[in-house]
């Protein structure tokens, strides 16, 4: 059974679906409403699962990343029909806890078909994901296609950390010394200040 929600609850979402670590404050002045309403209904929400939780938005050019492809799995049928959507669901859950280059999983309405989503950082490494995937016996087919930009979507890339890019090691060997304001504007860069209003103002999660 779905959760009801109201105007209110829709109106957090959409606020947190702009960027999630805005002030609750601001906008419970703009809804004229009061912070720690704001705070309950969010607990509510995600008590009730409306919201699963909280993530960073990764740009997939600053992961190395060479491939990323959709995969359409055709599944031997068990010959009754009652299990195949149960069969499904769990061979699904164990892709996704086999693979974790796997970002995502769909299932079919007719329970012969898993989608999925996935990233490599070379052609090997997709290659030997096929290669596992096939040695699997309720596998019939797999299909490949291979993508060449996000344009939408990319809430999709989760954090691993052998997937981000390495940064240039600088080749200037002779090291400046610094100097106490350098150090101190290097400081600045590092520290994020926050100003709180009241207790509710500023959220992390």
């Amino acid at each position: 059974m779905k959760k009801q929600i109201d105007d209110l609850d829709i109106e957090i979402l959409k606020y947190l679906e702009d960027d999630a670590r805005k002030s609750l404050k601001k906008l419970a002045d703009e809804l004229n409403k009061k912070t720690s309403t704001i705070y309950h209904r969010l607990q509510r929400l995600k008590s009730n699962n409306v919201i699963l939780g909280y993530s960073i938005i990764f740009n997939p050019d600053f992961l190395n990343i060479e491939k990323i492809a959709i995969q359409k799995i055709k599944v031997k049928p068990l010959n009754i029909s009652s299990l195949d959507d149960m069969f499904l669901k769990s061979f699904a859950s164990f892709i996704n806890n086999e693979f974790p280059q796997v970002l995502f999983i769909a299932l079919s309405e007719d329970s012969k078909v898993i989608y999925l989503i996935s990233i490599h950082t070379t052609a090997e490494d997709h290659e030997e994901f096929i290669a596992k995937l096939n040695d699997n016996p309720y596998i019939e087919d797999i299909d490949v296609e291979f993508l060449s930009q996000i344009i939408k979507g990319q809430k999709i890339f989760n954090f691993n950390e052998d997937w981000l890019k390495s940064l240039p090691k600088s080749t200037n060997k002779k090291k400046k010394k610094k100097s106490f304001d350098d150090e101190e504007d290097n400081e600045e860069e590092r520290t994020i200040e926050i100003d709180l209003d009241e207790d509710f103002d500023e959220l992390k999660f």
